[in-house]
């Protein structure tokens, strides 16, 4: 029998993924995670006595992969995560919009939430209904794939659904501009948002850090079925002979560590995967995909007030502003007087000072409270480098999971699924990865 384990390399949503997939397949597995602790980029960090998180991320009733896979480790996903079904508020300085879809049948749900939605005027919900249609009637994909700004002209969407609907979606979805997003990658999303069942479309907000919601639970889980989970574990090199791999090369508690394997998956962020390859030319075709990359960058800022502080809804988006969506950590979390306010992609927000962005955008969200709420503190996260730019035609240059070298796999939401850089993506690689792995 073979006791070698599979290497994982990399503890973000992908590689957590594969390893629990693997794990519960009956395969030994050794997980390495340069960092200090597991999750990648959708981790916990410390704002003063609070645990929050490095981005505000939301999920989807859609995202399937991820809430099985929550489950599996001992997540309780009623418990962890607020569901809320379909509910956007977007303020705006000119008028707001609120669009809330009832309990029916999917789409008739959507088109009942369109129809009704305040905010909207007729020759608008025409458009939004006449969007759907057009969608529906090329089965999601244009067989050359445009903008997501060329798909609103081809579609006919006026300026206030643009500004206050299908913008704001496609930032807080895809986090690239508007201009330079993939309408195919865009169109996949809404697909599976708003076609097959209504609770799809559902919200599910965090009641619980991001560590909680899957990576601590996830190497729990490894740990207890005989797998291994080192941190602080940097991978120096990969051992191939023959166009096979024979053992990974990794620095662990400070010395270093050969593991003889003949099966590991690279589940890293993109930008760093050269340093693994650069010195296999059978991989040159992979270096040359993710050269093409762009990135973008998601900014949190946390907005501490007094603890009686509170907004009337967990989750509200803003159009005009600097602010996209905001987020009551006391609602959600029981962090009382917290609120969380992203920002997704590039823009003017980039070139101010963390002190400045933030008192912008308390400026911006005042009018969301009651009462007029004094700001005690703040607290700027910017991942400069989120995520990759979903941008047109990116799926012709996505590598696929399976490479030239026998027994080396990759996972990560670049990866040929399809779906755009968010937790559920990075899900479906690591999971397509571990398929994979055990079928070779």
């Amino acid at each position: 029998m073979n006791n070698e384990p599979v290497v994982i390399i990399g503890a973000g949503w992908a590689g957590l993924a594969a390893a629990v997939k693997l794990t519960q397949q009956g395969h030994k597995v050794t997980v390495l995670e340069s960092a200090k602790q597991a999750g990648g980029r959708a981790r916990s960090v410390k704002f003063d006595d609070m645990t929050v998180d490095n981005g505000q991320h939301i999920l989807i009733g859609a995202y399937h992969e991820c809430l099985n896979l929550m489950q599996v480790v001992g997540v309780d996903v009623k418990q962890n995560l607020k569901r809320l079904p379909l509910l956007l508020t977007v303020i705006d300085k000119q008028a707001d919009l609120i669009l809330q879809a009832p309990a029916l049948p999917a789409p008739l749900h959507l088109l009942y939430a369109l129809v009704t939605a305040k905010g909207l005027k007729l020759k608008d919900k025409f458009a939004a209904v006449k969007f759907g249609l057009i969608l529906k009637k090329h089965n999601y994909e244009f067989k050359q794939d445009t903008s997501v700004a060329e798909l609103f002209k081809l579609t006919a969407q006026t300026e206030i659904l643009i500004r206050q609907l299908w913008e704001p979606l496609c930032l807080a979805t895809m986090n690239t501009p508007i201009d330079s997003a993939s309408a195919n990658v865009f169109m996949k999303v809404f697909k599976d948002a708003f076609t097959n069942k209504t609770k799809d479309a559902d919200m599910l907000l965090p009641r619980v850090d991001l560590s909680q919601l899957f990576p601590d639970a996830a190497v729990d889980y490894i740990e207890k079925h005989g797998g291994k989970v080192h941190l602080k574990a940097r991978v120096e090199k990969l051992n191939i002979e023959n166009n096979k791999l024979v053992s990974v090369t990794a620095k662990i508690n400070d010395a270093l560590e050969t593991i003889t394997t003949s099966k590991a998956i690279i589940a890293t962020a993109p930008q760093n995967l050269n340093k693994l390859i650069t010195t296999n030319t059978e991989l040159e075709a992979i270096k040359k995909q993710v050269a093409q990359y762009q990135y973008e960058p998601i900014v949190t800022v946390y907005l501490h007030y007094a603890d009686d502080v509170q907004l009337t809804l967990p989750m509200t988006g803003m159009s005009s502003t600097l602010s996209q969506w905001v987020f009551d950590r006391d609602l959600l979390c029981q962090q009382a007087g917290l609120v969380s306010v992203v920002i997704s992609s590039s823009g003017q927000h980039m070139t101010l000072d963390d002190d400045t962005l933030a008192q912008t955008v308390h400026d911006e969200i005042s009018t969301l409270f009651s009462n007029k709420a004094e700001l005690l503190k703040s607290f700027v996260i910017r991942e400069k480098r989120a995520t990759f730019a979903c941008t047109k035609n990116i799926n012709a240059v996505r590598p696929k999971s399976e490479t030239n070298i026998r027994g080396l796999t990759l996972a990560g939401d670049y990866t040929d699924t399809h779906y755009p850089a968010t937790l559920e993506g990075a899900v479906r690689s690591g999971l397509n990865a571990a398929n994979l792995t055990i079928k070779h």
